[in-house]
Order: structure tokens, then C-alpha cells, then sequence
């Protein structure tokens, strides 16, 4: 059988654009810094990313018997030479920290890394102290936020651990990714049906209500078009019935369409290009938007959208919180906003590539042998991927 140069684990293939675009990062970083050519991922379901090739499914959405995605999971790692563990929230109960230790020890002779993820919170005190014991056996780990950052060095203080960032940015890198240029046009929302997991389907319902009168405001006053888009396209868990309840509470006069999952994050990155403004209670909506140039109104259901938020310097005036929506001050900024321009986030995005690289700067060894490591390659590559260039925005003052 052929060894791979290292085993990517997260949540992927779960039709979920956020983990799509942090498994698309992970690979790049991959494959530009560590040199690695045989990959293998732990996906539930087959994919098909850009510049990658064809991903049969790992794992299973069905197991056949208790423990068999464990098992699968263990013989990856025993033909792998390392594991990565690529961003998200993957650091917070016992059995997931257990698993991940587990295929450490079965891979190769190197260490794991942990890359742009976040910590906490934990589900009890058994789950804090194995992720103790996880950051100290782990190679590097960089952490997405500060509060996991903060919470890393209280728990393990002497494991190699960074502030680091998202690794989504590094899209913006990838030489598949093309804006057009093309004139902005509408408003697009992006929900989550937070709610359905604890079955509050009436708070549901009120926010769906609410925006339902914020829309029919908004087009009346801005002419806009109206566009609900579907980060998470789970059957039954995913967006599309959240935005499909809103979608029939819109009086036909409104006009709306509603674009559901695509497999190609870089075709969503460029979607979320052609609007004037993105409302979006799904945090990789935020930082998606946030990526194309997008001016984005977040609507922080999670600590983890507020966290974002501090970290990119988001206007106060653009968060809200999700739970407590003001109908009136909703449909103001907006509205001001397309009409005057927004308040941009105080972090640059060519500081933010270069915070997201940063998860790959591991050692010295590693930044020596790459060509990406100082502010040089933001600076050369962030105006050739023509996101500063090329794409009509919205004037947008300093904050």
C-alpha cells in the first residue's frame, strides 16, 4: 500500500462551504510549504475540489458497525507520515481529542499539527485535560482566536502553541480564484437554523419574521434584489430550509432567488464578490464576505461570530446580535450603507493573509525552505488575485 505524506482531518464532506474552503486552504499550505504530493482526508463523502484531484469518501455517513469509522480512520493514519488537523472549532470533547491523540500515535514519526483551529468550550473538566495533553503532543498549533489562544496557554503552558488566524484567507492565494469585475448588485443572506438543534423553532420563526419585514423594507428603498444563499447543504441539518421558510414569507412583489451549496468554495468566494452587501449569521459567511471585499452585517448568534468580529475589527454599528434584532437600525445601515458606503473592518486583508499564513510558519526550518514567509508575498500576490483591482465596490470610508 502507498504511504501519504500526511492525513488531513476535519469535518469534510459534509457539504459544508466552510469546512470545504478550510479544507481547500489546508492542502495549499500543504502542499506550498511542506512539499507534500499524497494526501489523505477525512471525508464522509466524495469530493472534487479545484486544482485537486478526485477525494473518494474515507469515512462513512452509515457505519455498519459501531467504531468503523474509527477503524478507517486509524488505518489512514497508520499510512500516513503525519497528521494535520485543518481549522475549525475541533478542540472540545473527549471522545473527538481522544480520536485525534489516537492517530498521532499511529502515523509516522512526526508530530501533528494543529492548524487555525479553535479551543473550548469544553464539555467538562476530563475533556479540558485530555486537550492539555493533546496542544503538549502536537508539533505546533496554531490557534484561530485569542480567547482559544488565551485558554491553550492556561491549560498547557509549555506546548508549542501560536495566535495565529483562520485559514480560509489563504483562498485568496489560490491561482483558480478569478473576480470579474462585474458591477455589484443586490443583498445577499446567509442563516443557519441555529435554533432547530434545540428545538426554539418559534425563536426561529420570529427572526424569520422580522427579516421577512427588513427585506420588503429594504428592496422598497433600495431597489435591490434579494439573494439567500446556503453555506450548509446537509439534508436535513443545512440551510435550505431555514431559507426556504424565509423565501415564503416574502410577498412575490419582492424579488428573491436562492442559491443552494456548491461543492467549489472559490466559486462561492466569487459569488459572494457580485453583492453590495452580505447579512450572515453563518460565521464562515462573515468571513467569506469579508474575504471578497464585502461589506458584511453579522448577525452573532456564537461567541465564535463576535470573536471574528474583534479580530477583523468590525464596526459595532454592523454586528447585531442574533437573538434581539432591532428592525429599524437593521434596515438603516443597510440602507445607509448602500446608498453612502460602509464602515470597513480595521484589519487589512492583506494583514490577514498574512496573520493565515503564519499557521505555516512552524519553525525555522519550514520558513526557510518556503518562499512564504515576510509581508513580500502578501504584497506581490494579494493585488495579482485582483481583489483590490479589478471588481467594482461600494465606496466604503474608514471606519
Amino acid at each position: 500500500m502507498i504511504f501519504s505524506d500526511s492525513y488531513i482531518c476535519g469535518y469534510f464532506g459534509m457539504r459544508n462551504t466552510g469546512d470545504d474552503a478550510l479544507l481547500l486552504a489546508t492542502v495549499w499550505g500543504a502542499t506550498n510549504f511542506m512539499g507534500h504530493k499524497a494526501m489523505r482526508v477525512s471525508n464522509v463523502a466524495p469530493l472534487k475540489l479545484p486544482g485537486l484531484p478526485f477525494m473518494p469518501a474515507g469515512l462513512k455517513t452509515q457505519q455498519h458497525f459501531r467504531g468503523e469509522n474509527r477503524l478507517h480512520q486509524s488505518a489512514q493514519a497508520l499510512l500516513s507520515k503525519r497528521v494535520i488537523f485543518g481549522g475549525g472549532s475541533v478542540l472540545h470533547n473527549s471522545h473527538d481529542i481522544n480520536l485525534k491523540r489516537h492517530l498521532i500515535k499511529l502515523s509516522g514519526r512526526r508530530k501533528g499539527l494543529a492548524l487555525g483551529v479553535g479551543l473550548g468550550p469544553f464539555r467538562d473538566r476530563d475533556a479540558e485535560q485530555n486537550c492539555a495533553k493533546l496542544l503538549n503532543e502536537c508539533e505546533f498549533v496554531g490557534l484561530r482566536d485569542v480567547d482559544s489562544f488565551e485558554l491553550a496557554k492556561h491549560i498547557a503552558p509549555h506546548a508549542n502553541v501560536k495566535l495565529t488566524f483562520d485559514l480560509a484567507p489563504l483562498m485568496l492565494l489560490n491561482e483558480r480564484l478569478l473576480f470579474d469585475g462585474a458591477t455589484r448588485s443586490g443583498i445577499c443572506f446567509c442563516l443557519c437554523p441555529n435554533e432547530r438543534f434545540s428545538g426554539d423553532t418559534q425563536a426561529e420563526h420570529n427572526r424569520l419574521v422580522l427579516l421577512a419585514r427588513a427585506i420588503v423594507r429594504l428592496h422598497r428603498l433600495t431597489g435591490e434584489p434579494i439573494t439567500l444563499l446556503d453555506f450548509n447543504g446537509h439534508a436535513t441539518l443545512g440551510d435550505e430550509q431555514v431559507h426556504a421558510a424565509l423565501r415564503a414569507l416574502l410577498p412575490t412583489s419582492v424579488p428573491v432567488s436562492h442559491l443552494h451549496y456548491h461543492h467549489n468554495p472559490l466559486v462561492v468566494l466569487q459569488r459572494l464578490a457580485s453583492f453590495k452587501a452580505v447579512v450572515s449569521m453563518r460565521l464562515h459567511g462573515s468571513v467569506m464576505a469579508y474575504l471578497a471585499d464585502t461589506p458584511v452585517i453579522s448577525l452573532n448568534y456564537h461567541s465564535k461570530c463576535a470573536g471574528w468580529c474583534r479580530q477583523i475589527g468590525q464596526p459595532e454599528r454592523l454586528q447585531f446580535d442574533a437573538k434581539n434584532i432591532d428592525l429599524d437600525r437593521l434596515v438603516n445601515v443597510i440602507s445607509d450603507g448602500i446608498a453612502l458606503g460602509f464602515m470597513s473592518p480595521t484589519l487589512a486583508l492583506s494583514a490577514a493573509l498574512e496573520k493565515s499564513l503564519s499557521n505555516w510558519r512552524i519553525n525555522d526550518v519550514y520558513s526557510q525552505k518556503s518562499h512564504f514567509s515576510g509581508y513580500s508575498l502578501v504584497q506581490q500576490t494579494v493585488p495579482h488575485s485582483g481583489y483590490h483591482s479589478n471588481r467594482a465596490r461600494p465606496n466604503r470610508p474608514a471606519a
